[in-house]
């Protein structure tokens, strides 16, 4: 009963964070901004090192901040917002989805009419706005043409004005390139090289004198600051791993959740795992995807170490699946796409993940996938050899220890790609033992058409090949993303998150299972009595990590509560008084100057 009760207040609290009743953006950050006076050293010794550019301000999250605030009071924030809808248009992967936009932001930004929209609206923000107010049955639905009329006025007439104060050859060349519907990755290079010149050589000066600059030295500043383990709330247990419990907690300083990974120091020191804790650490600060669960801070106190890793609302996708026992073919292909992303990421930085399973894929609060635990991930440049993963999912050549590589984690993410359609699992004892190591070694996969269409079949038996020479993906991961089955998904909007999920988890509730049925460790009264020794504290010395992009989102989220309704405008450099009008006495008489 007393657990029952606890439990429920856990919840309540748990709940309150996530919809920010209770913790949020906390504006008392920016009583601890420290005085621009008092800054010049600090200014001087970020100049020496050349991180006051304007290109190392414009992709800092503080600084393209203040950088927008600055041009709103400017009258010219579209530069920025162009600037980035054009970095984002060059990630698009779909001709056709690539032309459609890139009719979209020619007549948001280029076309004279541009003006007709609301200052520093993106492109793709507004698309994914007006397409989550419905959904759709594919990955590219929701983006339609702008009206054909007015990209047939896109005439650059003197005295026309758009939205960002470019014209000439770079802009005809553009509109006659989409009017044959054609649309490079390159086509807007040459009007954003005119608009960043611009901002370089114009905006970014008068900017560095401004009082927007002033705030964000101030603001920048708080990254020297330690941040300990004293600097976090703990609230909700969300599950249980091999060496402690994961924790929902809130940055008391900035009202930021994240997840905790907690780890039992003296487990970590009974089974002689600091080099694994070490390796899991060192892996996850190299993570810096969507679509990958990335370290924010590692600290530490005397007991525990703490991982705080992205807080992922929507809870585990075996969660979801055992409530749901399948899901939609929609669903399971959006849910694919961005595990793949993950994956791509990953193997990008020389690391086999060899843990694909439904447990360690988490749902955001808006639907979105990421990868986490890299507790088995491997960092290697070739072939590694060695049993690691999950009987069910695990690759035949890691069963039988032959040399393996990337292409193992496709097997798996096979296996789990198949349950998401059928809620079976393909190697289970149904097919005809109990040792499913042994069922992935022998087992056929059956696939009935009551889950599979044609092209999820063939995706899988690619995917599940037993020989890794003939697995789907062997030749890079891009074979998978070019399958049929994915025909739908544009990569280059997926990856830049302007797709919206299928599936969006419920926020009234906690998406993971009742505390009560998460149980201890039978050992933990034997690691108890581990005694920690000070060689072993000084072998974690280099756990501690900070994320500077991390802080510095949490930095701007706090701006943005505190500036909701101020008008930038009123920050607007004054216009020069006009020469008094004096008009002359006449004298009778003209004079020819």
């Amino acid at each position: 009963m007393y657990d029952e009760i606890v439990e429920i207040a856990e919840n309540k609290a748990y709940l309150n964070a996530v919809r920010n009743e209770t913790y949020g953006p906390n504006l008392d950050l920016l009583r601890r901004f420290p005085a621009y006076s008092s800054l010049a050293d600090y200014e001087n010794e970020l100049r020496q090192q050349d991180k006051l550019t304007f290109s190392q301000i414009f992709h800092e999250p503080i600084g393209y901040y203040l950088l927008k605030c600055f041009l709103i009071a400017d009258y010219s924030v579209d530069k920025a917002v162009f600037i980035s809808d054009c970095e984002l248009f060059k990630k698009m992967r779909d001709p056709s989805a690539r032309l459609k936009l890139a009719k979209l932001i020619f007549e948001r930004f280029v076309a004279d009419d541009g003006a007709k929209y609301p200052m520093g609206e993106s492109v793709f923000e507004r698309r994914r706005k007006r397409r989550a107010l419905g959904q759709r049955n594919t990955l590219t639905d929701g983006l339609s043409d702008p009206d054909e009329g007015s990209l047939n006025k896109l005439s650059l007439q003197i005295g026309k004005t758009n939205a960002i104060g470019v014209y000439g050859k770079a802009v005809n060349d553009a509109r006659e390139r989409l009017a044959k519907g054609d649309a490079p990755k390159t086509l807007f290079d040459e009007i954003a090289q005119e608009v960043l010149n611009d901002l370089r050589l114009d905006v970014f000066p008068r900017f560095s004198n401004s009082e927007f600059f002033e705030k964000y030295i101030r603001a920048k500043s708080l990254e020297r600051i330690e941040v300990t383990h004293k600097d976090f709330t703990m609230l909700r247990v969300l599950g249980r791993g091999a060496f402690g419990a994961v924790t929902a907690c809130v940055k008391n300083d900035t009202g930021k959740l994240y997840a905790a990974k907690c780890i039992d120091k003296r487990r970590v020191m009974a089974t002689d795992a600091v080099d694994s804790i070490m390796s899991e650490r060192n892996l996850l600060a190299m993570m810096d995807s969507n679509f990958v669960c990335c370290l924010k801070y590692a600290v530490q106190d005397n007991d525990t170490l703490y991982l705080m890793l992205d807080l992922m609302m929507g809870g585990d996708l075996k969660y979801h699946l055992n409530k749901e026992v399948v899901f939609s073919e929609t669903r399971s292909r959006f849910h694919a796409a961005e595990i793949l992303l993950g994956l791509e990421h990953l193997h990008s930085k020389s690391i086999i993940y060899r843990d694909v399973k439904l447990e360690n894929v988490l749902l955001d609060e808006k639907g979105h996938c990421r990868i986490s635990d890299l507790g088995l991930a491997v960092l290697t440049k070739g072939r590694v050899k060695g049993y690691a993963g999950t009987p069910g999912y695990t690759a035949p050549e890691v069963i039988v220890m032959q040399p393996y590589d990337k292409a193992c984690d496709f097997f798996s993410y096979g296996v789990m790609v198949y349950r998401f359609l059928s809620g079976k699992k393909p190697f289970g004892p149904h097919t005809g033992s109990t040792d499913l190591d042994k069922n992935v070694l022998n087992a056929e996969v059956e696939y009935s058409d009551e889950y599979f269409s044609s092209t999820a079949k063939s995706l899988l038996q690619g995917l599940l090949q037993k020989d890794p020479t003939q697995r789907l993906g062997v030749r890079g991961i891009d074979e998978i993303k070019q399958h049929p089955w994915f025909d739908s998904v544009d990569w280059g909007l997926l990856e830049a998150g302007y797709l919206s999920p299928p599936f969006v988890p419920k926020l009234d509730e906690v998406n993971a299972e009742s505390m009560r049925h998460m149980g201890r460790s039978t050992n933990d009264e034997k690691y108890r009595k581990v005694r920690l020794t000070d060689e072993f504290q000084k072998s974690l010395s280099n756990f501690p990590f900070k994320s500077y992009h991390a802080l510095q989102r949490e930095i701007v989220e706090v701006l943005e509560r505190a500036d909701e309704g101020v008008n930038f405008e009123k920050f607007a450099p004054k216009p020069p008084a006009p020469e008094p009008d004096v008009k002359p006495r006449s004298t009778g008489c003209c004079s020819l100057q």
